[in-house]
């Protein structure tokens, strides 16, 4: 990954990664938000992915063996927050501070026929799913750590899938020195806003419906309200990777190689710090 992202970067070969979340209009919009200054000075970055499909009901699919997907909610999940963190707020984690990794179950039913890789616990409970007995499950279930970045702020992370009653809350919150966002993709359409310029009596956290024209990528789908789902995201990605590619400007920036290996760095720094426990700064992983 190092070495393609330097070559791409030396060339000038465009290059694109599937990180789709930043086309969902509400994050999109919090970039705008943070870009134009909205937020002022930012304190803290606090993102949690938390899934609970990976319960010991669910069998020992490709997810959680190590030689076919790396990592388990780590990578899969923890991925998308680093992005989303590094995309709102225009800024760099440049230090892992601390990190914990666990695996709860560690043994898993093997099947006996190919299972839906994607299949939710949801699926699979009351089935009777044919096994050949049980494996070793090879990645982490839940991975936890703290960061900080290039301009101050702090961050937390946190990447699970046995959140019991969360299904897919991939959740941001960044507060700044005059205002705060959150978002949950549960409700993808939605922006929590907190303007602290306002006075006093008149503060409280409002809900933006980010569906309107004036949003990114609102003008596109449905009328206002008329709410977009997950693959519109995928539609949005598309359209901008298409645009770039015909000479033209995505609405927000593109994630590209270099995108990823950040990413991959800070992904790789939690998980150093989480095994040998200790501070782990990026320019340690990033030296290329």
């Amino acid at each position: 990954m190092v070495l393609a992202a330097r070559a791409a970067k030396k060339k000038g070969v465009q290059t694109f990664v599937w990180f789709n979340y930043r086309r969902c209009s509400a994050v999109a919009f919090a970039h705008r938000l943070v870009k134009e200054g909205k937020l002022g000075r930012i304190f803290h970055v606090r993102a949690t992915y938390l899934q609970d499909w990976g319960g010991p009901e669910t069998p020992l699919l490709w997810r959680f063996q190590s030689d076919q997907a790396g990592s388990g909610a780590h990578g899969d999940l923890n991925a998308h927050l680093i992005d989303m963190a590094r995309f709102i707020t225009g800024d760099e984690i440049i230090e892992v501070v601390g990190a914990i990794e666990e695996t709860f179950i560690k043994e898993r039913a093997i099947v006996s026929a190919a299972t839906d890789a994607l299949a939710s616990s949801s699926k699979l409970k009351g089935a009777k799913v044919p096994s050949k007995g049980s494996g070793k499950s090879t990645v982490d279930d839940a991975v936890l750590f703290l960061a900080r970045f290039k301009h101050g702020a702090i961050a937390s992370f946190e990447a699970t899938r046995l959140a019991t009653g969360n299904q897919n809350r991939n959740c941001i919150e960044i507060n700044g020195e005059l205002g705060s966002v959150k978002f949950n993709f549960e409700r993808m359409n939605e922006l929590q806003w907190w303007d602290h310029t306002l006075d006093a009596k008149l503060r409280g956290w409002s809900r933006i419906m980010c569906t309107d024209a004036g949003h990114p990528y609102g003008g596109h789908y449905w009328p206002a309200a008329h709410v977009v789902g997950y693959e519109h995201g995928f539609v949005s990605q598309a359209a901008d990777i298409s645009a770039v590619l015909g000479g033209g400007a995505s609405v927000v920036p593109l994630p590209d190689f270099e995108d990823a290996l950040k990413t991959q760095c800070v992904l790789e720094a939690a998980i150093r710090s989480a095994r040998e426990h200790r501070n782990v700064p990026i320019r340690e992983l990033d030296k290329f």
